[in-house]
């Protein structure tokens, strides 16, 4: 027993109005040619590109073929003397009809494969993609992962074993080493798992209507330790604006630009987080005063495993996931994540979010 969804009812439905559509205006435009004196070879022209055209526009060659037997029925009925009979006066109309036929229906297949290959080269080039970034991931990882996990491997063992020799200054600059490396390799895992569920397909936008200076406050609680040497700004404005989206992933959007802003400003910069409201949409910025980035390095800022050269960032550990990861966050809530320059000098990231249609009473 086959079972059609609606969803491929709706596809048969729109595949076959456009069928019916083009073989309509194909008919129209051979009654008029034949009404200025043209030949019907020149009609027939008309019917195979007709019939090309729905190879094109509709999935699958049934459809093709259907064009093609319908066109030779339509021609036969509309264009052909005496009008509007299946007869003809013609005695070689029946062969000029079998060749038609089969132009048609050779058209038909031609374009029907073609699409076939480019879908297969399509999916060909997406898998060699995705193998070479999932190779990438891994051998960067791999090399990345041991640096901290010797750090903490190293810092544990001097604990262990000359605790009592240390003193409490070396005491807790070791744990705070052990801390951030910790901290680093979670950040890490956390963004892997985004990367590698947006790749294969199995991430899942769980939308719900959230306040923003909620959103903010909460994703800075996760930020890096070292935003205490910086200064965090946050500026809402006094309208409660409820914005639709996955909390969880604005949340690790937030998180990543502002780490970003401290790995690559001075201690003690400002950084920004405002909101706004434009329209029906929330325009979330997040800015800082630091040497901001070169322009020949902006078009590369959102790839995988990019990272800037930076004095400041050169002792602290990026695979270069974060801004990437960011922007195919916000594409999929369908907005873009931009990048401008701030006045005098630092960084703009810029996002919009559909503003909640639920209205609340203040």
């Amino acid at each position: 027993m086959v079972i059609i969804t609606e969803k491929t009812l709706k596809k048969l439905v729109k595949e076959f109005l456009i069928t019916i559509g083009l073989l309509s205006i194909a008919t129209v435009i051979g009654m008029l040619l034949i009404y200025i004196g043209f030949t019907e070879s020149n009609v027939i022209m008309v019917y195979l590109l007709c019939v090309l055209l729905i190879s094109i526009f509709t999935n699958g060659y049934i459809w093709s073929v259907a064009g093609s037997l319908v066109s030779v029925v339509l021609m036969n009925f509309f264009l052909t003397e005496p009008r509007f009979t299946f007869h003809t006066y013609d005695t070689g109309y029946p062969l000029t009809c079998v060749i038609m036929l089969a132009a048609s229906m050779l058209t038909g297949t031609l374009e029907s494969k073609l699409k076939k290959h480019v879908r297969m080269s399509e999916q060909a080039a997406y898998r060699e993609k995705t193998l070479q970034l999932r190779a990438n991931l891994l051998r960067t990882i791999s090399h990345d992962l041991r640096t901290p996990l010797t750090s903490i491997s190293g810092n544990a063992n001097n604990l262990m074993y000359n605790y009592d020799k240390l003193d409490n200054d070396t005491r807790e600059q070791i744990f705070t080493d052990i801390y951030d490396d910790s901290e680093w390799l979670i950040s890490l895992v956390e963004n892997i798992l985004f990367v590698t569920r947006f790749e294969d397909g199995t991430v899942t936008l769980n939308m719900s209507d959230q306040l923003i200076d909620e959103v903010i406050a909460e994703a800075l609680k996760h930020i890096n330790r070292k935003s205490c040497e910086h200064k965090i700004h946050v500026d809402c404005g006094k309208e409660l604006l409820l914005v639709k989206m996955d909390a969880r992933l604005i949340i690790q959007v937030i998180i990543n630009i502002v780490d970003n802003a401290i790995k690559y400003t001075q201690e003690g910069s400002d950084i920004y987080i405002k909101a706004r409201k434009e329209g029906r949409y929330v325009i979330i910025s997040i800015e800082d005063n630091g040497a901001g980035i070169p322009d020949d390095m902006k078009e590369n800022v959102f790839d995988t495993f990019f990272t800037c050269n930076n004095e400041i960032a050169d002792n602290r550990r990026s695979l270069g996931l974060g801004l990437s990861l960011c922007k195919t966050i916000i594409n999929a809530h369908g907005s873009e994540l931009e990048l401008r320059d701030n006045t005098p000098h630092g960084c703009i990231f810029e996002f919009k979010l559909q503003l909640s249609e639920v209205h609340l009473n203040e």
